[in-house]
Formats: C-alpha cells, sequence, structure tokens
C-alpha cells in the first residue's frame, strides 16, 4: 500500500454520488488513476455493484474495465466499497474483503477505500483499509488528500451541487449496465 493517496474532485464525487444513488445498499467501485512506489493519484473511478456482489459478475466487470485501462494508458490503482449498515461503516464485509485479496494479487500496489461519513478530520469521506496478515484493517495513519489541480472547489460545496442539481440519478453502475445495456458505465457523459 502507498503511503499518499490522493483523489481528484472529479472522482470524489463519483464516488459519493454512487453511494448516495443506492444509500440503503452496499456499493463498491474500481479507482482508476496513476501510481508509483510512494503515492497513488486516483483520477477516475468505475461504480461496479450496488446489491450482492457475485463474483461471475465481477470478473465480466473486471475483463471490461482491464480492456478499457488498457486501451486508454489508465492504470487500475484500488478498489472502494461502502457497507449496507451504517452502523458497521468501517468493517468491510467479507465480499469486499475478498474482491480485494483478488485485486492485491494481482496488482503490485494498490489501496482499498471505505466510504465514510465526510468529517473535519476525513475531508475526503474515506478511509484507506491495509493488509495486514491474512485480515484487512482500518489504517488510520493514511491521509486520503484531495487533489483540486483541476478544481479547486470545496468538495461539500461540489456535493450538495450535485445533489440539488439531482446528478446522483445520472451516475451508472456496471450492473445497471448488466440490466440495460445503454446504461454508461464509464460516465463520461457525467458533467459535475
Amino acid at each position: 500500500m502507498s503511503n499518499n493517496i490522493s483523489i481528484t474532485t472529479e472522482a470524489l464525487s463519483k464516488v459519493h454520488l454512487h453511494s448516495f444513488k443506492h444509500h440503503a445498499s452496499s456499493v463498491n467501485g474500481i479507482l482508476l488513476g496513476k501510481i508509483d512506489k510512494n503515492s497513488i493519484l486516483i483520477t477516475d473511478i468505475i461504480p461496479l455493484f450496488h446489491t450482492q456482489t457475485l463474483l461471475p459478475m465481477f470478473e465480466v466487470a473486471m475483463i471490461q474495465i482491464e480492456k478499457y485501462c488498457r486501451d486508454n494508458n489508465i492504470d487500475i490503482v484500488g478498489y472502494y466499497h461502502s457497507n449496507q449498515c451504517i452502523a458497521n461503516e468501517l468493517e468491510p464485509e467479507p465480499i469486499a474483503k475478498k474482491i480485494a485479496d483478488r485485486l492485491n494479487n494481482e496488482l503490485n500496489n494498490m489501496c482499498f477505500l471505505m466510504i465514510s461519513k465526510i468529517e473535519v478530520s476525513r475531508p475526503s469521506g474515506l478511509v484507506s483499509i491495509d493488509k495486514v496478515g491474512s485480515d484487512w484493517l482500518k489504517n488510520r495513519k493514511t491521509l486520503i488528500t484531495i487533489d483540486t489541480t483541476s478544481n479547486s472547489e470545496d468538495i461539500n460545496v461540489i456535493l450538495k451541487r450535485n445533489l440539488q442539481n439531482i446528478k446522483e440519478s445520472q451516475i451508472y453502475d456496471f450492473e445497471e449496465y448488466l440490466s440495460n445495456p445503454t446504461r454508461d458505465w464509464l460516465n463520461k457523459s457525467l458533467v459535475l
């Protein structure tokens, strides 16, 4: 796991919009960006599922995501997850751990992020989860910073505006694409 994790405001907005759209469900997705020895920059996300994540459907999604990444010279840099039960927000569900294990085995360096509340001590609303032995545990030392290079506006202002404009209804995950292939699982047309 890298020591420094940054996420662009656009990618962070998509993560939260995915969780807002399916607020009563677990959600998860793949983090895209650039990675080097000591840092990860998350520049985009691909929302995956919002109900039960089935490993065969995950494999189908990963085949398409890996092709997209190869074709566009983008790295898969990690995985995000939000539990259905807010009371247990930072304990990854068993399927999330399995997916993180699979990605961790394939990628040299990756991050696993849990969606949480946005607070002063956690301005991104994300928490890093690290592999410790055979388990995944919350890392209290890693702060996920918000990269404001392309947009210096405060994330709370962006999220508030996106919710007022009902932008969460315009983000689609891979599960929605499987139900309706006209849905853009890459969310290229989503303007935040």
